[in-house]
Parts: structure tokens; sequence; C-alpha cells
């Protein structure tokens, strides 16, 4: 990364500044001088007046506040959020207009707050980038406080919660937050999320960790991300209809650009489900050289069922094209898991025998031996610590940065895949994705994909 040179001349006393108003620039036309209505995309003000070095007041909060927010995604550090326009201000304001392709004049005129507006509540990428500098205390100007929130909650500790959450989560794939001061269920929502991102307790509440976390990511020049695996050269990724938001596609060469070999791809759940996105998703992984694989969700909500769930994930894949013997198809994949009811529970009718039922049927249909996705701990709670599932080979889901390797269920010796991050950003998907690492070299993976 560079450093930019700063324009000359920044450092303006108030009365040159306002002098300036009325010259021809770009930015700084006669009738900015008097507040104009914006939107309080950080809350603190809607009225927004052309800003000069020497301004103070609720209106300098708001366009700090929101510089933070626009210029994040060119890795623009933070700055302080005081409701003073001083020197750093000014550094920022040409930060900004540069960032946004602007004439840069350094004044905070109605051009400079249009732009400022729209690209607070929608960052763009930036024109130009920046650097890694001193986090700042104050990158929202709210609160000071670190009370525990959670859903029900209101105010300025919930709006310095929600501007928090803007910073320090990538807004291509999650989209900003209304910083309303409400902590409703998109609040929440959000707060799972980045939970899940920074290896904490996803229970939806901002209690001291949360905030110790939240206040750490909204202050650095990068989005949350959690950290990959080291040790292990191949990457892949899981993908279903939720990677689809708003029937936007995944772009699968995108994805193979930045480095994903392999994917598995949801294809049914239960007795009656199949995902939208099978065909298409297998079609584009195949099509853009990944290994691919399609898995099914096992419910176990009633009893022995574990057969007819394989015959309806047979007839599905089958109609995609999948054999499991062309080259580039994985084993298919069978998703045993606690329940996706909102309850997290143990399937109440998932038996040894149900499960060896499903695994059955599909290694006779395709003639491959499926992988088991599953973590030890559900194994252990859910069915008993059973040695009955040794033999297969395990996708094991374990989303700890503390530990090198997944642990292994009662029996098993070795894993195949790894799904380490429910919170995984890449360009060519719409919305974070499960990603996971391979336990082999590119010759395994080759192997088991036929080619």
């Amino acid at each position: 990364m560079r450093r930019r040179t700063l324009r000359q001349g920044l450092a303006l006393t108030g009365t040159l500044a306002l002098m300036l108003l009325g010259t021809a620039t770009a930015d700084a036309a006669g009738s900015d001088a008097a507040a104009v209505a914006g939107v309080a995309v950080c809350g603190h003000s809607a009225s927004q007046p052309a800003l000069v070095q020497g301004s103070t007041g609720p209106a300098v909060r708001e366009a700090q506040c929101q510089f933070n927010l626009a210029t994040k995604p060119g890795k623009y550090t933070p700055g302080q959020v005081d409701g003073s326009f001083g020197q750093a201000t000014g550094r920022r304001v040409v930060d900004f207009q540069r960032c946004a392709g602007l004439p840069v004049d350094g004044i905070m005129g109605v051009q400079t707050w249009a732009a400022l507006n729209r690209r607070a509540a929608h960052p763009e990428p930036c024109v130009s980038e920046g650097v890694a500098e001193t986090p700042n205390a104050s990158v929202c100007g709210h609160s000071s406080a670190r009370p525990t929130l959670r859903r029900g909650a209101n105010g300025v500790d919930v709006k310095e919660a929600q501007c928090r959450l803007n910073l320090a989560m990538e807004p291509g794939h999650y989209p900003p937050l209304q910083i309303d001061g409400d902590f409703g269920g998109g609040t929440e929502n959000r707060v799972v999320e980045f939970q899940l991102c920074a290896n904490l307790t996803a229970d939806g509440i901002i209690g001291p960790n949360t905030w110790a976390k939240l206040v750490d990511w909204s202050s650095r020049n990068t989005y949350c991300e959690p950290p990959r695996p080291a040790g292990y050269a191949i990457d892949g990724v899981d993908t279903a209809k939720y990677q689809h938001p708003g029937g936007a596609p995944i772009d699968w060469n995108s994805l193979r650009d930045a480095g994903v070999e392999f994917a598995t791809v949801k294809a049914t759940r239960g007795l009656n489900v199949t995902d939208e996105y099978l065909a298409s998703d297998l079609d584009g992984a195949r099509a853009a050289g990944l290994a691919v694989a399609p898995y099914h969700f096992y419910t176990g909500t009633a009893p022995d069922t574990g057969a007819a769930q394989a015959d309806r994930f047979i007839e599905a894949v089958r109609a995609t094209g999948y054999t499991g013997q062309r080259p580039g198809d994985l084993p298919p994949v069978f998703d045993l898991e606690r329940t996706d009811d909102g309850t997290a529970s143990c399937p109440p009718y998932a038996t040894v025998g149900d499960v060896t039922a499903w695994l059955d049927k599909v290694e006779a249909a395709f003639g491959r031996k499926p992988i088991i996705y599953t973590q030890k701990s559900f194994l252990d709670a859910c069915m008993g610590s059973t040695p009955a599932l040794a033999a297969y080979p395990l996708q094991l889901a374990d989303y700890r940065t503390s530990i090198t390797a997944p642990p292994l269920p009662n029996g098993s010796s070795t894993w195949l895949m790894w799904q380490y991050t429910a919170s995984a950003l890449f360009d060519g998907i719409k919305a974070p994705v499960t990603a996971d690492v391979f336990n082999g070299t590119q010759e395994d993976l080759d192997r088991l994909a036929n080619r």
C-alpha cells in the first residue's frame, strides 16, 4: 500500500476557509452556506450545513461518523468522532473526496454531503486507498458506555452498537443496519453474525466480550473476517439458497480465481425440500473447474425416514446429471447435525440404524462411500458417542480459532474436510459462506474427484 501525499494548505484558518465558500469551486457554491436537509445516516443530525475547519457541533459529528462508514471500504482507519472540525477532519474530507472521485477542496458542501450520505448508507469501493493507523476510541460518537444490550433495548447505546456493527462487518455481504437506536430483530441477527465472525458465543446479546471485539474490529481499517487455518493448502465452500440473496447468482469463476478448489452444494432437506439452486450451482461449480458434491440435510424428526430421505436425494441429484463417477464429482455428503428449527436440539429420531439406511442406499446408487458432515460434540451429545460411523470420510465443523485441527469423533482416525467458519467472504458470493480446508494434497483431491 502506498501513503498518499496530502493536499497542501489543509490547515486553513476558519476565516480563509469561509472566504472560499464564495468562490467558484465545484463544491462550495454560495447556496452551501445554509444548512440543507440531509440524511442522518449516523443518527446525529439531518442538518447538513457547509462545514470548514473550526466548525463544531452535531453536524460535524454526523460528517465524521459518515466519513468512517464511507471510507472504510478503502482501508481508511476510522477517525475520531468528537464534533470538532480540526486538521484531522480536514484530511478526512480530502480522503473522502478522493475516495468518491470528487473535486478535492477540503470543504463540506452540498456535493460532498450528497455523496457522503449515499456512500455512508451504501458503502462502495474507493478510488483511493488508506493505510492502517492508530485506532481511535470514538469512531461513532454516540456513547462511551458499554452496557449489556439485547433485543428490546433502545437509545444512544444501541445507536453506538449499530454504528460499530456497520463499521465491523463488510457491507457488500452484510447490508448496513439503520442506525436508529432500536434493538430489533435485524440488529439481533447482525449481532449473531458478528459473534460468529469473531469466534464468540452466538447469543445475540452485546455483553462485555462482544463489546470488546466490536470496539476492536470497528476501529480497524479492515472488516471482521475469521482467520483461515494454517497448514492446509486447499480451500472449499458450502453453498445453499442463503448464498443467493435476492436471487443473486454465484460467480463460480471468481471463486476459482480466489483459490477455491472444491464445493459442497445443498441438494435436499428431509423428505420434501429440494434447494432451488441445486442444479445451477452444481453446473456452475463444475463448469468453473471445481470438484463438487451435493449434500443432504438429514432431519430425523420422524422415525425410520432415512431410506425415504435417501430416495428423495438420489432422485433430485440424478436429475441434475450427477452420477458420482464423472470427472469433478466428489462423493455425496450426508449432513448430520442438530435441528435447524431454531432450537438446535438433537434430532429426536436420529439413530445409527436410520442414518446407515440413508448411507447404504446412497452408496449403492452412486458407487461412492458418502462423506458425513458432523461434529464430535453432536455425536457425543445426540448419538451416544457411537463409533459406528468411523469408517466414513468426515467433513467436520468446528469454528474455534484456538485449535489446529477439529477433534475426531469416537473411533475415527482422521478427517477429510474441516469447516472452520460460517463467515467467509468472497467477491463471487453476495453473502457470507461456510468455508473449509481439505486435509490432503491436490493429488488427493483430484483422486477423490475422479480426475
